[in-house]
């Protein structure tokens, strides 16, 4: 065979192999996925420029997905589906599998239970009173909750591991330090620290971030912004801003100002749900401005959320539980009559060892006077039906 025609055949070779090339596509899934996983770490202004832009070239560029998330993913994948995000998202979120109340293969009362199966009830099960006062008190009802719908969404995230929280660390620029007691790791930037923590069991307390400024944080150059604007250029410069759905609420009593980003869920034909602690307190993320210099942020740290739907109690059954007498007969003390005026769903968080749950639940509260001051009575009430809570 000729010199000219090895050259054809080698040029016709070529061909095809680009041919192939340029049809062969990523799995059934890939792009949504990487997506995602961008999406949880790129400053908002840069997503979508970034995801087109390259789409397999920026794969190495994109940061790791911390191990805990990739777990979920595959989990969901096999199951089913994915979650969540925004400043954790804000730092922290993820995408939602969505897994409905049939999904589920156990059995209970001969009904089957969603996927995740009977979920740990919050603390003290039925009830939880919280907040400014947590005294004894006759509680009545007075308000109006109107609610439409019979199921809710729970969430659930897997623990995450030392291994997510360095490649957290390393996505923020932070160079491990070591791991102090009571923390996955603790982290030095140029111009911070920062600290990683998984879930508090008792008071439960979800996965977080810290981030504390030193000296060389210097003030952000925004001529006219507002605290809750300088806050945004803060978060956006760190990749850190909220993925997920929040209200702002600013605080501008003191010094240092505290803006905070509050964390909210999305309850299909109920809107959007915020995210309380155990007094009733809603969180998310908080960035601290003093002057125009950023001093300390904390947030959700991201995890990936695995979604089911659960049954939930009706509104009176709700009502007659915030209002059940929480103790026993007190003497030598008045305890005064509250009532309670305002509820709305929320969502708590509960721990359950190697993974935990976001719960739906109500909030009741209501003002009263006490020695001529104004204080606030808080009750949670735990939303998910009993048959579909462990004991």
């Amino acid at each position: 065979m000729s010199d000219q025609d090895d050259d054809l055949e080698l040029q016709a070779l070529q061909r095809e192999l680009d041919d192939a090339f340029a049809t062969t596509r990523p799995r059934r899934g890939f792009e949504d996925e990487l997506w995602l996983h961008m999406q949880a770490r790129r400053p908002v202004s840069t997503r979508f420029a970034d995801a087109i832009a390259g789409l397999f070239q920026g794969i190495r560029e994109a940061p790791r997905v911390p191990a805990a998330a990739v777990a979920s993913i595959l989990v969901v994948a096999i199951g089913a589906g994915l979650l969540l995000s925004s400043g954790l998202h804000g730092g922290g979120g993820g995408s939602t599998a969505s897994l409905s109340a049939g999904d589920g293969s156990k059995r209970n009362g001969g009904e089957y239970l969603p996927t995740f199966g009977q979920v740990p009830a919050p603390p003290q099960d039925n009830s939880v009173p919280s907040a400014v006062y947590a005294g004894p008190a006759h509680l009545v009802w007075s308000g109006k909750l109107n609610l439409s719908i019979s199921t809710a969404p729970v969430f659930r995230y897997q623990e995450p591991t030392v291994n997510a929280s360095d490649q957290f660390a390393t996505s923020l620029g932070a160079a491990l330090v070591d791991r102090p007691s009571g923390y996955l790791g603790s982290y030095r930037a140029t111009t911070y620290t920062l600290k990683v923590r998984g879930t508090v069991q008792t008071p439960p307390s979800s996965p977080a971030y810290f981030i504390f400024a030193n000296l060389g944080m210097p003030e952000i150059d925004a001529a006219g912004a507002t605290s809750q604007g300088l806050a945004d250029i803060f978060l956006a410069g760190h990749s850190l801003a909220p993925q997920w759905t929040y209200t702002v609420a600013v605080d501008s009593s003191g010094d240092p100002v505290k803006v905070v980003y509050q964390r909210q869920f999305d309850v299909p034909g109920y809107g959007p749900a915020n995210l309380v602690d155990v007094n009733g307190v809603r969180y998310g993320l908080e960035v601290d401005i003093s002057g125009r210099r950023p001093v300390l942020a904390t947030g959700l740290l991201p995890v990936s959320l695995d979604r089911a739907d659960y049954s939930i109690i009706s509104a009176d059954q709700a009502i007659q539980q915030a209002v059940a007498p929480q103790m026993g007969p007190v003497t030598g003390v008045t305890v005064p009559t509250v009532q309670l005026t305002q509820a709305e769903l929320v969502y708590v968080l509960v721990p359950a060892g190697d993974h935990s749950f976001y719960e739906p639940a109500f909030l009741f509260s209501g003002t009263f006077q006490v020695g001529g001051a104004t204080r606030i009575k808080r009750v949670l009430v735990a939303a998910v039906d009993p048959s579909q809570r462990s004991s």
